[in-house]
């Protein structure tokens, strides 16, 4: 299954090295080197004994000499890799109006690589290198009118450079415009008519994203109705099952070899099992569709509601829409109230947790509190969990981060990874340094796993420099990345550091 090529880039951009001779080389490992190279370095050639001229010209003021130094620079041709000097050229070299340098330092500065992150002061360089006619440059460019976050969204805007990349041929360009054109962002014009997107991106296979997240925005708390109808949703459903293992552990943003499975566990509904556990919001929203619909899972509607509630509250908000639809079937508050007669905690939980969120008042808050405490006596996770989060919040109880500490830890004895993950980031954020290495080793270690609060925590660390050395490129990207999947709090956190460095020209001013 296709990943969000619209959003994709920006995602990698913290990760990036740069090209050897002409092309970049973030293009070059997602297979795009293949497209109209970036403008030569006049000196690409150079041998290694000759790195002492190439530094004399770059020194006199040669752009081109000051860009193929900086890459030199990047990979350590010829001299030690050493990425602030490689900032440096390539920078002095952009600030010439090379285009290839504009690019390369823009893409440096998105992601903080030898040089302090700035997204606005890369825009201008991707612009610089989008209007000399790049078609890298163009799709990169037209990607950051989708995000809201340096410039006001504008898909006709994003579509138009996007268009100008496409009509060259850049394949990825063209995937995004027939993206754009089934949310009726223009039509895919004649110039990509003759580019047809491979088998591999087939709609069927894309309608994924419609389970997850959406399109073409970051600021996930305004989710949009469900675009599938509920025959579509369970074709989906059966793809996902069907998929093989790596693809499906990418897709859930995990990272697991086989042996951390038990032998009966590893078909897809068993790693999608071990990803919820692990805190996949992802891996939730699809176990609970996968139990509402009875598809490779017994149909359960309270057992799905809790998946639900239980993404939720690890970000994902289009869990929340589905909630709240599940919960409006006829009779499932009928159901509810025998389940929970019958002590099964599962419906326990659910119904406190939709008191919680105010999507129901049949019963009082002091009501849903007790049922919370009566799933705990079984030893219910979620539910003490959720006591937890009543406690540290103030919701339908008064808080005592004290008194939720000790819920998590309980939690965390029980084997909760997302109790583990709470309890590390609330002893780094209290400022508790005898246990530092260690939570900060838990953040990473479940952030590998697919716990998008251990991501978002760990963007956290990066920004401010708690425990870790600072790095606001490697904050913006996991606070993106964690976005990307739901998480509200990390979208917020994104416009925030967005929002501190956001120049006063009118150009960069969000008023949506």
């Amino acid at each position: 299954m296709q990943k969000k090529i619209f959003i994709i880039i920006l995602i990698l951009i913290s990760s990036i090295v740069l090209a050897q001779t002409n092309t970049s080389e973030a293009y070059k490992k997602q297979g795009f080197s293949k497209h109209s190279p970036l403008l030569k370095p006049k000196y690409p050639t150079y041998s290694l004994a000759a790195t002492y001229v190439l530094k004399e010209k770059a020194k006199k003021g040669d752009p081109f000499a000051q860009h193929e130094l900086g890459i030199r620079y990047i990979l350590g041709v010829g001299v030690p890799i050493d990425t602030a000097l490689a900032a440096d050229w390539i920078g002095k070299a952009a600030s010439k109006n090379l285009p290839a340098a504009n690019f390369n330092y823009g893409i440096m500065l998105h992601g903080g690589i030898g040089v302090e992150w700035n997204p606005f002061e890369a825009y201008k360089n991707i612009k610089v290198s989008a209007e000399s006619g790049m078609e890298q440059a163009q799709y990169v460019f037209g990607l950051m009118y989708t995000d809201n976050l340096i410039v006001n969204r504008n898909l006709i805007e994003a579509r138009n450079w996007l268009k100008k990349s496409a009509d060259k041929g850049f394949e990825e360009s063209i995937k995004v415009l027939a993206e754009l054109a089934k949310q009726g962002i223009g039509k895919v014009e004649d110039s990509t008519k003759n580019h047809v997107p491979k088998k591999d991106v087939a709609p069927r296979k894309n309608a994924y994203s419609a389970l997850v997240s959406n399109e073409y925005e970051l600021d996930f708390y305004n989710f949009v109705s469900d675009s599938l109808s509920a025959n579509e949703e369970k074709e989906v459903l059966n793809d996902i099952l069907s998929s093989k293992h790596n693809e499906l552990k990418k897709m859930l943003k995990v990272s697991i070899s086989e042996d951390s499975l038990t032998q009966k566990d590893t078909s897809a509904i068993g790693i999608i099992n071990y990803a919820s556990i692990s805190g996949s919001p992802e891996a939730l929203l699809i176990k609970a569709k996968l139990e509402e619909n009875g598809i490779g899972i017994k149909q359960n509607y309270i057992t799905a509601a809790a998946n639900y509630l239980k993404a939720f509250r690890l970000g994902s908000f289009k869990a929340a829409e589905s909630l709240l639809k599940i919960s409006q079937r006829k009779h499932f508050y009928v159901s509810l109230e025998k389940e929970v007669k019958k002590n099964n905690a599962d419906a326990m939980f659910v119904w406190a947790g939709l008191i919680a969120l105010g999507l129901d008042y049949s019963i009082t808050e002091e009501q849903a509190f007790e049922l919370l405490e009566k799933a705990k006596k079984q030893n219910h996770i979620n539910a003490i969990i959720e006591l937890g989060l009543a406690y540290y919040s103030g919701s339908i109880v008064k808080k005592d981060s004290l008194k939720a500490i000790e819920y998590f830890t309980e939690a965390a004895n029980l084997g909760s990874n997302e109790a583990i993950v709470r309890l590390a980031f609330i002893k780094i954020k209290n400022g508790d340094e005898t246990e530092n290495t260690s939570n900060i080793s838990v953040l990473g270690k479940y952030s590998k796993k697919g716990s998008v609060l251990a991501e978002a925590a760990l963007a956290h660390c990066y920004e401010f420099g708690i425990v870790v050395k600072q790095n606001k490129g490697k904050a913006a990207n996991l606070y993106r990345q964690a976005a990307q999947r739901g998480n509200e709090a990390a979208y917020n956190s994104l416009r925030n550091m967005y929002d501190k460095l956001r120049p006063d020209d009118e150009e960069f001013k969000i008023y949506l």
